[in-house]
């Protein structure tokens, strides 16, 4: 099955799929864990919330994945070191602690960040946000001169150009930037 009909299916909560990622992803990241001072139970929460993560990742279409089953090892992985590490805290000299209001306030930064983007992105032409939209996508220019009937790739770049710079100066523009930065 390819990446994307697997993601698509993911996505849609197919329940096939996901007895497919757990029989075929839950074993290494259990053994995984278990090796580096972790109980299955550990496994079990990492497992979950990776899940949950990739999901939300790309349901909002913030990530592009190559090989979904790699990708998903690879944020368990970083959830196990990162929970790994809350509980290995000996010495506090030498390991600073994070605080949760230091996490929540990077994750409301994130967050506001996001939203004034998503804001002026919605002020662009609709021709402008498909056109980028594409580009995120990473489509070729020869399919953007293919879909807007452009002379050639040189005015397909220069309109992704115009449209970029334009979100640009939207957010600039905006009082909250400075803030966000």
């Amino acid at each position: 099955m390819q990446n994307d009909d697997f993601i698509r299916l993911f996505l849609k909560g197919d329940q096939k799929t996901l007895n497919s990622i757990y029989k075929n992803s839950f074993q290494y990241v259990k053994h995984y864990i278990t090796s580096r001072d972790g109980t299955e139970k550990d496994a079990e929460d990492v497992f979950h919330n990776a899940l949950i993560i990739l999901y939300v990742k790309l349901k909002a279409k913030e990530i592009k994945v190559q090989s979904f089953n790699n990708y998903f090892f690879t944020v368990c992985k970083n959830l196990w070191k990162r929970e790994n590490s809350k509980k290995r805290v000996t010495n506090i000299d030498t390991i600073p602690l994070v605080s949760e209001e230091l996490d929540l306030a990077a994750f409301y930064l994130e967050h506001s960040q996001w939203e004034l983007y998503k804001e002026k992105f919605e002020l662009l032409s609709s021709q402008c946000k498909e056109i980028l939209k594409m580009v995120f996508e990473k489509k070729s220019y020869k399919e953007i001169v293919k879909k807007y009937d452009y002379s050639s790739q040189l005015v397909a770049r220069q309109r992704v150009f115009k449209c970029k710079t334009k979100l640009t100066q939207l957010i600039k523009k905006d009082n909250r930037f400075s803030k966000l930065k």
